[in-house]
């Protein structure tokens, strides 16, 4: 590997670190924070300028620095500024990165949740469809095509920092060094080594931080996310958020990120946790006070105008149905909102597959009250207006057709019901404990695995309308609305020409190989 690391004069304005991510992590996305989960989509399905003009147009910047970013972004921000300074750190859009990463710039950090488009469900996507590359890949390579890209030491991180952690991989991209886990202690550690001519690994380990040591964020974030926890503690076996220690944010913590939003024009918060009604648990029991206090908190701030919540756990929803209803009473009375969104995981029908790889899933219920607790909980979620977006998992190990079957019977029990249902294929990820295994592709899919995903889609297209009601009553204006509806509505035509193909058993298409977008050789698209 060249060094490409000079040692900085203080000559010009331009700052030793930027950090940066792909075109597609660094938008607001219109109509709420999950259309990101667009920019899984592979290209050719509509033109490049329409997609980026409507679904993912860039976020607002001001004198080279993006007004909102990643929230991994920002605390990773925040960690380098304290050692650094503030003014030494900037956090760019990559149409700005030539103007802000000047002579004096050493480092370039960047971030992404699949940088190379093999997670679920980009990679389901990918090859369902088989157009071509999916968007954040797509991106990701423009990025490191850049001439500057070239001359600086580059350092990738992120959630899907395991994708780049092969040498070969990081030679073709021009990236010097890789960062896996959590960074907040061992970004600045590393890059201090960096700039300081040291001799490294090119593959870090990052280390766990305590909650003291994680900082506040010195900028808004895309869609006013602000982190409430780490970790889970389930267990799931596929699950990477689960390998995490258990932490909770304080309320004076969580409120200052907040205000920081709000600071930014940013009125709409999403906390984010693996479950927002476990907040200050100290185990699956929610520690109901603690949850009420932090959503009175959070929605007596002044400017707030609504609160989202990342996720929500099922089997804590079914347990719990009186914190849910007071938890959504406080937002109703308290905001300018009428209906709450999460994202949640059924991931099988198969109380089986519950007890082999997930049995942490349904405490403190046994396994087998799995698809109860799942019906029950979306009846309850509707009750008291939530709308929520659930996955399910094809080719978990071990696997049965039954299983499949199991699952589609769930699904059926569920239409009607508010929410979104995305069938994701199996993706052996760095992390999980099940990092092992063979990742399952469109190529292996049975009959039964289609008929799933058929009955999913039909679903989902039933209860689109209600779906655009809601986001056309909370986001308002003409143009927008217009704008989501003819979307909407191009996509859900091409989809329900397969829906009774796929509900038959049968692939919507002749074309059953595994894409050759997956192959990290493959640097370019």
């Amino acid at each position: 590997m060249q060094n490409r690391c000079t040692f900085f004069q203080k000559t010009t304005s331009s700052p030793k670190i930027v950090l940066t991510a792909d075109e597609t992590m660094m938008s607001r996305y219109r109509w709420g924070i999950f259309v990101g989960f667009s920019t899984c989509m592979p290209q050719g399905i509509i033109p490049d300028w329409f997609y980026f003009i409507v679904f993912s147009p860039p976020v607002p910047r001001k004198n080279g620095r993006a007004v909102y970013a990643d929230f991994g972004l920002r605390v990773i921000e925040a960690s380098l500024a304290e050692v650094f300074g503030a003014d030494e750190v900037a956090v760019v859009h990559p149409k700005d990165l030539e103007k802000v990463a000047g002579s004096r710039t050493e480092i370039i950090g960047i971030t992404g949740h699949d940088f190379l488009g093999i997670n679920p469900p980009t990679s389901e996507f990918v090859d369902l469809v088989n157009t071509g590359p999916p968007y954040n890949r797509v991106k990701l390579f423009a990025l490191m095509r850049k001439q500057v890209m070239k001359e600086k030491i580059v350092v990738a991180g992120g959630k899907a920092a395991w994708q780049l952690a092969d040498e070969r991989i990081m030679d073709k991209l021009n990236i010097d060094y890789v960062h896996l886990g959590e960074g907040e202690l061992t970004v600045p550690e590393l890059f201090e080594s960096i700039l300081g001519g040291k001799k490294l690994p090119r593959i870090i380990k990052g280390k766990e931080p305590n909650l003291e040591e994680i900082p506040n964020i010195l900028g808004a974030t895309i869609h006013g996310l602000v982190e409430i926890g780490r970790g889970c503690g389930r267990g799931c076996s596929f699950c990477t958020p689960g390998m995490q220690r258990l932490r909770f944010q304080s309320l004076e913590h969580i409120a200052e990120d907040v205000k920081t939003n709000i600071k930014a024009g940013q009125l709409s918060i999403c906390l984010h946790s693996e479950d927002i009604l476990r907040y200050g648990a100290k185990g699956i029991t929610p520690d109901e006070e603690r949850v009420l206090n932090l959503i009175k908190r959070v929605a007596s701030i002044d400017g707030i105008m609504s609160i989202g919540t990342s996720h929500l756990a099922l089997a804590t929803v079914y347990h719990n149905p009186g914190l849910l209803k007071v938890f959504s009473e406080i937002c109703y009375s308290m905001l300018d909102q009428d209906w709450l969104g999460t994202q949640t995981g059924i991931e099988t029908g198969s109380e089986r597959l519950i007890a082999k790889h997930m049995r942490g899933k349904a405490l403190p219920s046994p396994p087998e009250k799995w698809p109860e607790i799942v019906k029950q909980a979306f009846g309850i979620l509707d009750d008291n207006k939530w709308f929520n977006a659930a996955t399910l998992i094809n080719g978990l190990p071990g696997e049965t057709a039954d299983d499949i079957i199991k699952s589609i019977e769930l699904v059926e029990d569920l239409k009607g019901t508010p929410s979104l249902i995305v069938p994701m294929n199996f993706v052996s990820m760095y992390g999980s404990t099940l990092d092992s295994e063979e990742t399952f592709t469109i190529a292996k899919m049975t009959p039964e695995h289609w008929q799933l995903m058929g009955e999913c889609i039909e679903h989902d297209l039933n209860i689109l309308p209600e779906l655009l009601r809601r986001y056309k009553t909370t986001k308002g204006g003409f143009i927008k609305s217009w704008l989501l509806s003819t979307a909407a509505t191009y996509m859900a035509t091409a989809l329900r020409r397969y829906v009774n193909t796929m509900k038959r058993g049968e692939p919507p298409t002749e074309r059953r190989e595994v894409s050759r977008w997956h192959n990290p050789d493959i640097i370019g698209g």
